[in-house]
């Protein structure tokens, strides 16, 4: 097995961004930014012992956040993050994995041998007995394409929603909530990062994660980043208490954003099931947008597919075993 990934680590949206400053007295200073998936929750049995299991090693810790929302009223919410960021889940679950990082798969070629994967730069990989893709669906059906056009075509079709994400520190402010739900405005989420279990901020800072609403996110997807970290910054500024007339403004230590392009999909299933599987052609796709695009959703497809698949080899090997006995 060998691990494909576009990106300089594992984990897609489970990501966590590092930034840094120069503080006043010429110190630098650095925070952490959980700026995609905020929370893993879990619903059904064998994920929550995953979880479990994971807490148990230090991966994970329980974050008992208090969501502040219009409605319903504010909130205790007993869900997971990931230690030290967000991204050391996905790197617990794949250990052991060899892992092939900025390597960008822009086709896949069938040959006798089995799968070749055609890398950016001219490199080709393989050959491989089966292929897996966990992508978002409209680059898993440039892929698909030709080897498998009724998934192309349905993956093609499946609705993303965007997500612009500001990552910002301030001076400390009274701010009671862990996070907030806004009931107006550009922002669907406000959260205080460094109040996460694991995170922290320098003494004096705060630390914000504000994702848009997926609206506000299509109508400016293609905004310039620096007009659109001014425009959620001042949407944060009007969350915050208010300041008065003679006191200082708000003082940004860092701000930046981060366009998710393929955040949330707008449909809630595909075609009712978790994953799909062509044992035939050794070729599979799993991902959270087959059932509601939530963390729990991507390790539930993916598990089912590494369930279907694990039960085809198993079934194979018995034919071969039968076949030889006879």
């Amino acid at each position: 097995m060998t691990l494909f990934e576009k990106s300089r680590g594992v984990g897609g949206r489970l990501a966590t961004r590092r930034a840094s400053w120069a503080g006043d007295d010429g110190i630098e200073h650095q925070v952490g930014f959980d700026h995609g998936a905020q929370t893993i929750a879990a619903r059904q049995p064998r994920f929550r012992a995953l979880l479990a299991r994971a807490e148990a090693a230090g991966v994970v810790a329980r974050w008992r956040a208090c969501v502040h929302a219009a409605w319903p009223a504010a909130a205790v919410r007993d869900v997971y993050v990931a230690l030290p960021g967000m991204p050391a889940l996905v790197r617990h679950l794949a250990r052991g994995v060899p892992q092939r990082l900025e390597q960008t798969v822009q086709r896949l070629h069938r040959t006798a041998a089995g799968w070749q994967l055609v890398l950016a730069g001219g490199g080709v990989a393989g050959p491989f007995d089966q292929v897996v893709l966990a992508l978002p669906p409209a680059q898993a059906a440039v892929l698909l394409a030709g080897h498998h056009d009724r998934w192309a075509d349905a993956l093609a079709a499946v609705p993303m929603a965007p997500c612009w994400t500001l990552m910002a520190a301030t001076e400390d402010v009274d701010w009671p909530w862990d996070a907030a739900e806004p009931d107006r405005g550009p922002l669907a989420w406000v959260a205080r990062n460094d109040r996460r279990p694991g995170r922290g901020a320098p003494r004096g800072v705060a630390t914000w994660v504000a994702q848009a609403t997926p609206a506000w996110s299509a109508a400016h997807l293609e905004t310039d980043p620096q007009d659109v970290a001014l425009a959620l910054r001042d949407a944060l500024s009007a969350l915050l208490p208010a300041r008065s007339a003679s006191s200082q403004p708000l003082r940004w230590h860092h701000s930046s954003v981060h366009r998710w392009r393929y955040a949330l999909p707008a449909a809630a299933t595909l075609d009712g099931r978790e994953c799909w599987w062509d044992v035939e052609r050794g070729l599979g796709v799993c991902g959270d947008y087959f059932s509601g695009g939530k963390v729990e959703a991507a390790w539930r497809s993916g598990d089912e597919l590494a369930d279907t698949i694990a039960a085809g080899l198993e079934a194979a090997a018995e034919a071969m075993e039968t076949a030889a006995a006879a």
